[in-house]
């Protein structure tokens, strides 16, 4: 299903769909046009992160860069490991499961490398970020089927084989957790993409028991991802990890990190540990707080790392709270808006949701539509843009014309861009296109 109507790019192969049509619908926008649907929490990092991520780097300023490696790098994988395994649901979790990346687009890179190597074809949900199917493209993964967030496939009777099923948990461009499909004996390898989770919609224990389910206790056939740049607003620190026990997939990646370069930045394990530290602290129930912050005070410290004192935990906590309360608000601007639906379930987490417009039904023009909002100014991310092609999202979506909406921006901008998207909706423009 990828690779088709392109031309081979200066790596050798054809570009995803997706990636085509980003050029496609940007082309000639001014770069000055607003935006209604970043991929980034635009909120600012919290000053907790700030303050203790700034330690954590002078701290390796002051000790350890004239060295690829250290004996710290085993410390510091063992705390991402014994955190990953609280929060996974995981414990015991060997240090050896854990990976680290220059973001999860690498960690994406890296599966499928193997996943070519084992002759894997990959299921993947619509709709999900280009890297899925771009890397599927430049190593020739085949991709048999798609699936929507009921769980149903297309093609649906695709061919049994040895499968890569991806779960994006919750999905990242819908922000709701999605139905598995079903497929013909046991996959070769699952991949649980954790995109984010702060701000949680749904109640804590229900958030995590649900994510702890798809994982399950056995990482033998399953990497987990972990995206630190998404809940903590860092995205220009590159950082990813990779959590697995598939005893290939750890041979593999061991191998391409060495190939790639030896180590990844000497602060990634670092940003892990704090994304990770910090998930405990937000998802712990009120009353356990203080043993919660010992408890992980004490992982740190045994680590040679700084922990943030109670004031600091606090005022996180707060900044967390605060940041719920505004995306809360801008969900429910959205909904009084009246004419955006939902797609894709209850948002349960993060920045991201997905709503259908009333737009022209030919995908020939929305998508001039959608080029045209943006030459006026507004850039707009069309369900296109995520994965598939128009076929698909026909099967799998009937009668769907979506764009992407970030809940994570100030309520006065998400005002005037809701105002801009009604006016371009009803533009004559666009009656045109109906």
């Amino acid at each position: 299903m990828n690779g088709r109507g392109g031309s081979v790019n200066g790596a050798g192969f054809v570009d995803a769909a997706c990636v085509r049509y980003y050029r496609t619908i940007r082309a000639d926008v001014p770069a000055s046009a607003a935006q209604i649907g970043f991929g980034v929490n635009k909120t600012a990092p919290a000053p907790t992160v700030r303050r203790w991520l700034t330690a954590l780097y002078a701290q390796l300023f002051h000790e350890r860069v004239t060295d690829y490696s250290t004996p710290d790098d085993v410390r510091e994988r063992a705390l991402v490991a014994e955190l990953a395994g609280r929060y996974l649901g995981v414990p015991g979790l060997d240090p050896d499961a854990v990976h680290f990346c220059n973001g999860t687009t690498e960690a994406i890179s890296i599966v499928y490398g193997f996943a070519a190597q084992r002759g894997l074809g990959t299921v993947l949900p619509l709709p999900l970020y280009c890297s899925f199917e771009q890397s599927a493209a430049r190593y020739g993964v085949p991709v048999v089927a798609y699936y929507n967030a009921s769980g149903h496939a297309s093609p649906p009777g695709y061919a049994a084989g040895p499968l890569l099923v991806v779960d994006i948990a919750p999905n990242g461009v819908a922000g709701s957790w999605f139905d598995l499909p079903t497929v013909a004996g046991e996959p070769e390898l699952r991949v649980v993409d954790h995109v984010f989770a702060l701000p949680t919609y749904q109640p804590r224990a229900e958030f995590l028991a649900n994510l702890r389910r798809r994982i399950g206790g056995d990482l033998s056939k399953t990497a987990v991802f972990l995206t630190p740049s998404k809940d903590l607003s860092i995205p220009g620190l590159r950082c990813g990890t990779i959590i697995t026990g598939h005893p290939g997939l750890r041979a593999y990646a061991g191998a391409d990190r060495f190939e790639r370069g030896y180590t990844t930045q000497v602060g990634t394990a670092r940003i892990a540990a704090v994304h990770l530290a910090l998930l405990l602290v937000a998802f712990a129930e009120p009353g356990s707080h203080p043993a919660v912050w010992a408890e992980l005070r004490e992982a740190f410290t045994a680590a040679g790392l700084a922990f943030p004192g109670e004031r600091d935990c606090l005022a996180y906590l707060a900044h967390l709270a605060g940041m719920r309360r505004r995306f809360v608000e801008n969900i429910g601007q959205i909904d009084r808006a009246g004419f955006l639906a939902p797609l894709g379930g209850t948002q349960v987490a993060g920045y991201s949701g997905f709503r259908t417009v009333e737009a022209a039904p030919d995908p020939a023009a929305f998508t001039g539509w959608i080029h045209s909002a943006g030459r006026s100014g507004l850039k707009l991310n069309p369900n296109f843009l995520f994965g598939g092609d128009p076929r698909l999202w026909e099967a799998l979506y009937p009668g769907c014309r979506g764009i992407r909406v970030n809940v994570s921006v100030h309520p006065e901008q998400l005002a005037i861009d809701l105002a801009t998207l009604r006016k371009l909706l009803d533009s004559e423009n666009i009656d045109g296109l109906r």
